[in-house]
């Protein structure tokens, strides 16, 4: 981990001593986050290189933005199946916590692609029980996520893990990274990718949603210990080009999906000018 690390510093250090600065990727990323206290990052899908970075490489818990890293290991492990349903009524406590959904109360029954596109927190919170704490701890050191061990931890330790509400750190960079990774190694048209379209077609990550863009996302929004206000995180992808993550440190992952479809219009009309 302290290598990876090491390594993605000398990532940042290297882009913002380059000419690629001036690129249409950063000059779209500007325009998306001006007059605010967002930071972003934008990934070339494939080398990883770094194309455009604005703000602050903070380090906070991603909330749903990790769940498609989990439900992806989980499929793949066979700790859950693409078809096993799960029942939601809104209403979730964790550990005296309130982790209630919000997704619209008549979709009420989840599979893997569903529960990703609304981010219903039943299902994932089932997902973190049904882990083993090593299993979970696999996971998490897979996708190369900074976090406190949970190979003992308890069945509610677990579910706030899967929620991204314990024990879990990124950065910006981090998350771009994990999300790179994963969309190196997602089979094409699986339920996880279908769940991450769908959440940006008419999911939870709607607020990016660009006409005529294909675009596969996922919010994230959580507090940090000791922190009695909410940050908010998007990642996202433009298939085969680029990985996207927007971090807004006082808001939702609503917040941080507008300001990444700002940032998906800017790079569209930058594209049609060229």
């Amino acid at each position: 981990m302290i290598a990876r690390c090491y390594a993605a510093a000398l990532l940042v250090a290297s882009f913002q001593g380059s000419a690629a600065a001036s690129n249409i990727e950063s000059d779209a990323l500007a325009k998306a986050l001006r007059r605010t206290q967002a930071a972003g990052i934008v990934i070339d899908s494939k080398s990883g290189k770094v194309l455009a970075l604005m703000g602050r490489q903070q380090r906070a818990t991603p909330g749903s933005s990790i769940k498609p890293l989990l439900l992806e290991f989980a499929l793949d492990h066979g700790v859950i199946t693409s078809g096993t349903q799960v029942f939601c009524d809104l209403h979730l406590r964790i550990a005296g916590r309130n982790v209630d959904c919000t997704h619209p109360a008549d979709r009420n029954t989840f599979n893997a692609e569903s529960a990703l596109a609304e981010s219903c927190n039943r299902y994932f919170a089932e997902l973190g029980r049904r882990f083993t704490g090593p299993s979970l701890e696999q996971a998490l050191r897979e996708a190369h996520l900074e976090h406190h061990s949970v190979a003992n931890a308890s069945a509610e330790v677990r579910e706030l893990t899967a929620l991204g509400l314990e024990n879990v750190t990124v950065t910006p960079l981090e998350l771009a990274e994990a999300y790179r990774e994963l969309m190196l190694k997602l089979p094409a048209g699986g339920p996880v990718e279908r769940g991450l379209r769908e959440s940006v077609d008419y999911g939870m990550a709607h607020p990016a949603a660009v006409e005529g863009v294909s675009i596969l996302g996922k919010t994230g929004t959580a507090q940090n210990r000791g922190e009695t206000w909410t940050h908010g995180w998007f990642g996202g992808v433009l298939p085969g080009r680029m990985v996207v993550v927007v971090f807004v440190p006082h808001g939702d992952g609503g917040t941080a999906a507008a300001l990444a479809r700002q940032f998906f219009v800017a790079m569209r009309n930058a594209e049609v000018r060229q």
